[in-house]
């Protein structure tokens, strides 16, 4: 699917340049899809991210991407371990960048009952897919087994699994029952 998108991105690149430049200020679309799934594959032909969502468009005059319900797996050694959606997502033709719009959560996959319950709430949220990075200076909301924190700004190492929460943090947290 991914190599079905970039060929015709790139017919259609190939065509806008003949395309008059008082024509190139207008919004237009040149291309669009319902309902998609594109994933992204390491070397090793193991895939690093999938991204889906209900509607997507290209607007050929500042070459954006824009997103309905974007929807994001990362995955390390072939094994899902974070889910990302959002309302709305806005990136460029290549993808390095995604900015999820409006509502966001961030959830770590996996069996370990410590971690495996981590969400992560906030808005407008950067994503950096191929280094596996998220940041946002919202508000941010982390709920796990152990309680609640808030704070405002996060930074999401999706690739360590680590998460840095940069100011004004509190939180509340629940003491594990003894054995």
């Amino acid at each position: 699917m991914l190599i079905a998108t970039l060929t015709a991105w790139e017919l259609l690149h190939e065509e806008s340049a003949y395309i008059p430049r008082s024509d190139l200020n207008k919004r237009t679309t040149d291309y669009f899809m319902e309902k998609f799934t594109s994933t992204l594959m390491d070397q090793q032909g193991l895939p690093l991210y999938r991204l889906a969502g209900t509607h997507m468009a290209h607007y050929l005059d500042n070459d954006t991407i824009e997103i309905t319900a974007p929807d994001a797996v990362f995955y390390q050694q072939a094994t899902a371990r974070w889910k990302v959606v959002a309302e709305r997502g806005l990136t460029n033709s290549q993808g390095d960048e995604i900015d999820l719009l409006g509502e966001v959560i961030i959830r770590q996959l996996g069996a370990d009952s410590k971690t495996s319950n981590m969400k992560i709430l906030t808005q407008n949220v950067r994503v950096k897919p191929r280094i596996k990075y998220a940041e946002t200076q919202q508000p941010v909301t982390l709920l796990n087994s152990f309680g609640k924190t808030h704070s405002i700004g996060a930074r999401v190492y999706l690739k360590d699994g680590r998460i840095e929460l940069l100011s004004q943090v509190r939180g509340n947290y629940d003491l594990a029952p003894e054995p």
